[in-house]
């Protein structure tokens, strides 16, 4: 089942062995991978080879977590799901001699699954990724705890969740109907990713109203869009693991699904397992529109405690107050908390090429 990781885990192996320069070994590439890549090329001066794994091998993760989620979830009643993976890149930088694996999730909470046409960002001209050197992210605690922030962005209930207790506290407690009793869960997310916010909308006439909205209540000056959500979403991946210090600003994991609560799942783990001794960075890129709600869903019995669909959904749920902002945003998670509430990448030729002045 997880043929395309043993060969791109052999692949790793004859690569930092051999130590040759990969655009001089196509034969390798083809011999070894064959037709586990859906894609693969070159960029930055033959510095960066990018591996896209196949369709297969997607499919094969998406089944993996599967599993490892029903495994939890017999023996733990609060395990909750992980997004499936919508890509995956390998990348490769040869000045290095580092490998590191790019997991990309779209997510999309709302109860209605609308199409997300146009992405834009909302900023002072001197942020806009079109222009500017470095691009800003923050963790979900730099709005909920920094208090200089102004209204609307400052935001206390920031990646958390709320529930109503009522009717399973009401039944245990033994409490009649018709008594004026309210009891409301808090979930704070367990995850602490760092986030870069934009907006979306699907009519020109939406877009103005978010461009006016945005520069009067924050005097920003510019809206720059994003051309194509996915590959932003991907080259935010690379970017951030390309230039992340891991001993100074976190310490990466892997696939973040606890598989060794459950590796007799299946022996395809072990392929898993496996690869990730060879890969140096893991990192993952969730994006999608955030969804708007002031609660979450009722408990009426234990097992409603989690089925909130994992700490995930809290970094993409805001409550009802800011949804003129129509928030689409990208999360780069790692499991490890940061040390710092605020990074800032430098904007890769890359990055900036997905971006158009508006």
């Amino acid at each position: 089942m997880f043929e395309e990781f043993t060969k791109l885990n052999l692949f790793i192996c004859r690569w930092r062995r051999s130590k040759q320069s990969l655009h001089n070994d196509k034969v390798l590439i083809k011999e070894v991978l064959g037709d586990s890549i859906r894609q693969i090329f070159w960029c930055r001066s033959n510095r960066l080879l990018i591996y896209r794994l196949s369709e297969a091998a997607v499919k094969h993760i998406n089944e993996m977590i599967e599993q490892v989620t029903h495994s939890l979830k017999l023996s733990q009643i609060y395990a909750t799901p992980t997004p499936k993976i919508t890509d995956c890149f390998c990348v490769f930088d040869i000045e290095r001699e580092q490998c590191h694996m790019i997991y990309v999730h779209y997510v999309d909470y709302r109860p209605r699954q609308t199409n997300v046409r146009e992405v834009v960002r909302f900023s002072k001209e001197c942020h806009s990724p079109c222009r500017a050197e470095k691009l800003r992210l923050t963790t979900p605690s730099y709005y909920r705890d920094q208090e200089n922030l102004p209204q609307g962005i400052s935001d206390p209930n920031e990646n958390t969740l709320r529930m109503d207790a009522t009717p399973y506290i009401r039944e245990r407690a033994g409490i009649p109907y018709g008594s004026s009793l309210k009891v409301e869960n808090v979930y704070s997310s367990s995850i602490e990713p760092w986030v870069y916010c934009t907006s979306h909308f699907p009519l020109f006439r939406v877009y103005r109203e978010l461009k006016t909205k945005f520069s009067d209540e924050f005097d920003y000056d510019a809206a720059t869009k994003i051309k194509d959500v996915d590959a932003f979403a991907m080259w935010l991946g690379i970017d951030f693991a390309l230039q992340i210090d891991k001993g100074k600003d976190l310490e990466l994991g892997g696939l973040n699904l606890r598989v060794s609560l459950a590796t007799n799942v299946s022996p395809d783990l072990k392929q898993l397992e496996n690869l990730e001794k060879n890969i140096d960075t893991f990192v993952h890129v969730y994006h999608g529109p955030v969804h708007y709600e002031d609660e979450s869903g009722v408990i009426y019995k234990i097992e409603d405690w989690g089925n909130i669909q994992g700490a995930l959904r809290a970094c993409f749920t805001k409550r009802t107050e800011f949804e003129d902002q129509s928030e689409y945003r990208f999360a780069i998670s790692t499991p490890k908390t940061p040390e710092d509430k605020e990074l800032w990448l430098d904007v890769s030729e890359e990055l900036r090429k997905l971006t158009l002045a508006m």
